[in-house]
């Protein structure tokens, strides 16, 4: 842009007294100052470039620039020029109350962060606002927008980890307030489950606020959102563990949450730090982290809870309900047969009745009849004869039903409480296959015990090391790798077939009777799994007996099969597969 340009720019922003009044930048101008070029600013007089702004949003050039700059190849050096040429755009805001560090932060331009922190340190004698050194900088710091956040809200918000650490060493000794929506910047990175942006404000600042919305702190929000107790989770725990009995505005506790949403790792790192947090009952129904945890399913989860503190088995919430009456409805079968058969804890609960006398086989029995196991439940010597206060007994729910009782249970599924039970107070358990969805299941598990069955057959004529030609017999017959390779091999034939067989019988039987046995199908899954793991060691073991020779290349790919039964064991223990 030339000289008379500029004039003409400067004259179309003068009253009728003479005085600068702010206008609408003009397009030239802010493509200039989106491209980063100072020069035709350079002439201008200060007072026309602070009133060089947007139309709606109020941004100075010096929002425009930083704005239109790209992450990758950010320069500072427009920033720089104009600042000197014009130091109040340092705190000039727009509309929205953000200044030029609010949006450098926001965009993560941590160059441009440093250098509008160091401008700040300067001397400002044009500045009123503004006083000079560590104090401005840190004035400018802790400047809100228009909804309350300071740069470190907008940079932890935006998950910016080099502005947090800038920002928070260049101030670490302020708490930093919540914004309009409640929230600290502790609280939203413990919520945005970014781990260094957690660690970097507890190493850095000296007295970091945790406060987030509804009486939640920044413990409760990574208790629910960080799956693993990582160094983040600890380094949280360590510095605020007296939260760890702050109860939310729903009585919640950060056991609550992390028990109702299956964080493991991170509920056993709580327990470790105060096992009798878990004693807390909520505000709404009394429920306790063992009650979530049961009525969410997690087995895995009680057992931990009645491990560290087991004194907390016979607490029971606003119905009467003790833990095992939520995992009747919400565990699967071998998950319940699991925790009757090793937790006498359990067992003695299950003659307990509610406040309606409803015991947990009662609700079992309402709910679920056609898994009611009679076998376990023979082994804790209940009385099926036993009533509750509607003089209705356990053998007449299974005869009859219990249609009250179980519309009752059916509406915890769907109860969302104020809010906090996002997925409803217990958990519906999902059959795996049903004979409604029997017919798509079984083509997939028929497809892969085929498959399991063609390899076997192959491989038993193509073996490893081949035949000797003049009589046709196996050279590795006497390796016994080789021969536990044919074992392993028949046995996979032997139950991919056999899985075939069952599916092929399960569904005339299905067909015929109309009756689905879920037995039957639970056995073809044992057959295909044993079958696929039979597979596994007929490999290890084939490709073992051909690379003998190179004893360090046959460890390490026979370790490279095994490996398969690690996830294999992990699933079927954790109850992903369940039968």
């Amino acid at each position: 842009m030339n000289p008379v340009s500029i004039e003409i720019e400067e004259a179309s922003l003068l009253d009728n007294n003479g005085e600068i009044s702010q206008s609408q930048i003009d397009p030239i101008l802010f493509k200039v100052a989106a491209a980063g070029n100072s020069e035709p600013f350079k002439d201008m007089a200060r007072e026309v470039i602070e009133s060089l702004l947007t139309a709606k949003t109020k941004n100075t050039i010096l929002h425009i620039s930083i704005i239109s700059q790209e992450r990758e190849n950010v320069s500072t050096k427009f920033v720089a020029e104009i600042l000197e040429k014009c130091p109040s755009l340092l705190l000039q805001v727009n509309a929205k109350g953000d200044t030029p560090l609010n949006v450098a932060a926001k965009f993560g331009h941590s160059d441009i962060v440093r250098v509008l922190v160091e401008r700040a340190k300067l001397p400002q004698p044009e500045n009123e606002e503004l006083e000079s050194g560590v104090g401005a900088a840190r004035q400018m710091i802790r400047m809100t927008n228009n909804e309350k956040n300071t740069a470190l809200h907008e940079a932890v918000c935006h998950q910016n980890v080099d502005v947090v650490e800038i920002l928070t060493k260049e101030d670490p000794d302020y708490p930093y307030s919540a914004n309009n929506y409640g929230k600290t910047p502790l609280y939203m990175a413990a919520e945005s489950r970014c781990s260094n942006m957690v660690l970097a404000l507890l190493e850095n600042s000296t007295s970091v606020s945790h406060e987030g919305p509804n009486g939640k702190t920044a413990l409760h929000a990574a208790a629910m959102e960080f799956p693993f107790a990582n160094a983040a989770f600890q380094k949280l725990l360590e510095e605020k563990k007296n939260l760890i009995k702050e109860t939310d505005q729903y009585g919640w506790t950060p056991i609550h949450y992390a028990a109702y949403h299956g964080n493991y790792w991170t509920i056993k790192l709580l327990l470790e730090t105060d096992q009798s947090a878990s004693n807390i009952a909520d505000k709404d129904r009394k429920m306790t982290a063992l009650h979530l945890a049961a009525g969410q399913g997690h087995a895995k989860i009680v057992k931990e809870i009645l491990s560290v503190n087991p004194e907390c088995y016979e607490l029971v919430d606003n119905r009467g309900w003790n833990f095992l009456h939520y995992a009747m409805v919400s565990f699967h079968v071998g998950q319940l047969r699991n925790l009757l058969e090793n937790n006498p804890l359990a067992r003695s609960l299950i003659d307990e009745g509610d406040a309606k006398g409803n015991t947990p086989l009662h609700v079992l029995a309402a709910v679920r009849p056609k898994e009611f196991d009679v076998d376990l439940v023979r082994k804790t010597q209940t009385n099926y004869d036993a009533v509750n206060k509607q003089n209705v007994s356990v053998r007449h729910i299974l005869d009859y039903g219990y249609p009250e009782l179980k519309k009752e249970i059916q509406k915890l599924s769907k109860d969302v409480g104020r809010g906090q039970y996002s997925k409803g107070v217990r958990r519906v358990v999902q059959k795996c296959v049903t004979k409604e969805n029997y017919k798509d299941t079984r083509a997939s598990h028929l497809v892969v015990a085929a498959l399991i069955a063609t390899v076997a057959f192959a491989a038993a004529f193509t073996i490893p090391g081949g035949y000797r030609s003049e009589n046709g017999t196996a050279i590795l017959r006497r390796n016994k790798a080789f021969q536990l390779f044919m074992v392993a091999d028949s046995i996979a034939m032997a139950f991919s077939l056999s899985a075939v067989v069952t599916h092929f019988w399960l569904s005339y039987v299905t067909e015929e009777t109309k009756d689905f046995n879920e037995d039957l199908f639970h056995a073809s899954i044992w057959f295909t799994l044993l079958s696929m793991g039979a597979m596994v060691i007929a490999f290890v073991t084939g490709t073992y007996a051909m690379l003998a020779p190179s004893l360090g290349l046959a460890i390490i790919t026979s370790l490279i099969g095994l490996s398969f039964f690690f996830p294999a064991i992990s699933l079927i223990r954790n109850n992903q597969i369940v039968f």
